[in-house]
Order: C-alpha cells, then structure tokens, then sequence
C-alpha cells in the first residue's frame, strides 16, 4: 500500500545555512528516501539576515524541488528590527499567507501533516491543512513563550500569558507532540499542554560530519559558529575574550555566523579594543566539516534564562566533527547533564568570563585532553543522535500513528 503523501509545514527551509532550516531539510529528504511523497510549505528564505535572499525576491522561487521535495514557498514579511511583536506579526503573516492558499486550493489538505514549531503559528496552519481524520504531529524545537520571557522579550505578565495559551491551544488539537528533551516535555506539561509527547532527540549526519585535520595557520583558534542572536548569550564571549587578550595573545577568538547582533558584537570588539577577536561570515552550504576543523575549541555560550526551552543543536555537529567545547550552563540543567553523559566537553557557569577563560587555556594547553574530548565526543553522537538512527526510528513511529487513524 502506498504511504501517504506528506505536508511538512516549516518557516524555515533551504537554502537557509542555520536554525531550524537544515534540520527541516534533513527530515524532509529522509521521508522522500523512504518512498514518502513530502511537499514542504515554508517561508522566503532569510535567516539570520533582516531581508530575503537576493535569487527570491520579486516573485522568484516560489515552486521548486530540492533533492526529491516539492517546496512551496509563501510571501513573507522580514521585520527590519527584531522583537517579540516584529516577530509575531511575521508569523502572523505567514500564518494568513498559508490559509488563503489553502482556501483557493494552491496548496491541498493531506492526510499527514507535520508542522515545525519555533512558530506555534505554523503549527496552527498545520492544524488547519490536515484533513478530516488525518494526522498531526508537531515538532516543537523552541517553546516560544519561554524563550521570550527568558530574553525579557515580553515579561511575565500578559503578553506571556497569551502566549502559553496559545501554545497550550494549538500543541493540545495535534495527534503527537514531539520535543528535543524531556525538560521540554515537562515544561509543556507544565503549561497545560495534555496532547501525546515524545521525545526525538537533534540529530547530526554523522557520514557528512566527519574528524578532519586543523586548517589554520599554526594559530590555535577558538571559534563560536552558528546565529549571532540574543539568545545565545555572545556577550560571554566578548567578555572572555577580553580575559584572555593579554593573558593568552597567542589565542585567537573568531564569531562566525549571522544575526541581529553582528553590529553589537562589532562594536563592542572595536570599543575594547580586542586584537584578538574577529566576525567571519557562514561558510557556503556543504563546507560544515571544513568549517568546523577551523575551530581547534570550540565555544557553546547560552543565555541560562533560556535553558530550559531550547536545545543548542550546534553541540552534536562539533561531537561528530571531534572538537573540543566549552559550554555555559547551570549545574542540574541540559547541557550540564549532557556533559556527565558525554563526558565530551567542559562546562562553566554562566556569565564568569574567568571560569570561561581558565577553561580555554586548558585545553588550549592540553592538546591530550582536546584530542580526547573530541573522541569521546564522536563515539557519543555515533550512539546517539546519529541522524540515520534517529530519523529511522522517527518514520517507525510515524507509521505506527498513522496505521492507527
């Protein structure tokens, strides 16, 4: 009997380098590998920057296929400045943009629907697009009203109070709800949220990310690569960075990436005058090993308000690539028990730009101990989170739900 067709609703999609837009990528092409029909409704694509990609703006790329998927993309609205209501109206608009084509037809109702949620709003028009009888499944990657309240985007009071009953009322109307951790799940049981939920860790192509040798100069370099964003907490690296400009000035620290803090970072570097730091931009799409080889340790700041509602993917690609990080997190929180687990990274409180620092130069002065770290980091992920084992394991459950409608 043949599976039935697949609607995967995502912002965010290729050719979009961070984010949500590879993971959604991945998932999409491993269900056409499984002989799934998939077609993706997505954004144009922007992220991390504030303007859509030059080859899609008037009008361009609105249908096309990457490696098997069909992918029709939605006008959107790219807020100039970030905030919560900038952001919302973003949303807003794609969710308005993706009903009217589902009520002329452009876009038909499936039997199977999955819906990506940094945007609860995508998970609504998930919702909306599935047919009678069909299934919904979820897949929350950021719990959006505890990342914003945790970046004092919106407070405690109402703002993040509609927020939760929103994802309450749209997560609890899915068939499975399916999150990166089981803090997650708690903290959406903590909301209200009654719906199935499962756990489906982030994944990494371990046979596209691989060990390889250092590409620099002979310099040891210390490298944070990824979204240039509030969220991940770079003021830690700036203020480490400084620690380090005249202890260690043989150690360079490089930010590599995109996002609404670029201008901030560059000035903050430039007032304090900091030789050692430096902004590259994202290496072009299918460079990820190459990129990552750059670092010989690697850097996983988080803002810890926010460490319980998002997972920082970032950490299972430098596992796979075998380098060394230094992360900051509270005792007791994700990535701390993941380090227990791993034993593949240092972690450092959050906000001690000299426990921060001390931890570089560690490994900065134990080539044995990165070495090691970075093998232990490898084994971990091929065990674990390998791509292959986790999405098989996720189409199995698919199918099982989908045998029961």
């Amino acid at each position: 009997m043949q599976p039935p067709e697949v609607l995967f609703v995502t912002q965010y999609y290729r050719p979009e380098l961070i984010g949500s837009a590879p993971f959604s990528a991945d998932l999409a092409e491993w269900l056409v590998g499984c002989g799934r029909q998939v077609t993706v409704l997505t954004g144009l694509p922007h992220y991390p920057a504030s303007e859509v990609f030059p080859a899609y703006r008037k009008g361009r790329g609105m249908r096309e296929v990457f490696n098997g998927v069909m992918v029709e993309r939605l006008g959107a609205w790219v807020p100039r400045r970030r905030s919560a209501a900038a952001r919302i109206m973003g949303e807003a608009w794609f969710l308005m943009n993706g009903a009217f084509a589902l009520a002329t037809g452009r876009i038909a109702r499936h039997a199977v629907v999955l819906s990506l949620c940094p945007s609860i709003l995508s998970v609504a028009l998930g919702a909306m697009a599935r047919l009678r009888g069909g299934r919904s499944i979820a897949i929350v990657h950021d719990i959006q009203s505890g990342l914003a309240s945790g970046l004092g985007m919106v407070g405690n009071g109402w703002l993040a109070r509609v927020m939760q009953s929103c994802e309450r009322m749209v997560l609890n109307r899915a068939d499975l709800v399916v999150v990166l951790s089981s803090e997650m799940a708690d903290e959406l049981r903590r909301i209200g949220v009654t719906a199935p939920v499962e756990v489906v860790p982030i994944w990494v192509d371990t046979d596209q990310v691989r060990p390889m040798p250092a590409c620099h100069d002979g310099k040891l370099t210390v490298l944070y690569s990824g979204n240039l964003g509030k969220k991940q907490g770079l003021g830690q690296v700036i203020d480490m960075a400084e620690a380090l400009q005249s202890r260690r000035p043989d150690i360079d620290v490089v930010l590599r990436g995109n996002g609404n803090q670029a201008e901030a970072l560059r000035q903050q570097i430039a007032e304090r005058g900091l030789a050692n730091t430096s902004l590259a931009e994202l290496l072009p799409d299918g460079s990820l090993s190459e990129g990552l080889a750059v670092g010989d340790i690697h850097l996983v700041p988080q803002d810890p308000d926010t460490a319980s509602f998002a997972v920082p993917s970032k950490v299972f690609n430098i596992m796979a690539a075998g380098r060394p990080f230094v992360a900051t997190a509270h005792p007791g929180s994700l990535l701390w028990r993941l380090r227990h687990r791993s034993g593949a990274f240092i972690c450092v409180p959050p906000n001690d730009a000299v426990a921060f620092a001390d931890a570089v130069v560690q490994l900065a002065d134990d080539p044995e101990l990165r070495a090691d770290l970075g093998e232990r980091g490898r084994q971990f992920v091929e065990r674990h989170v390998a791509k292959r084992k986790v999405l098989g394991d996720f189409v199995t459950r698919l199918d099982a739900l989908c045998a029961r409608s």
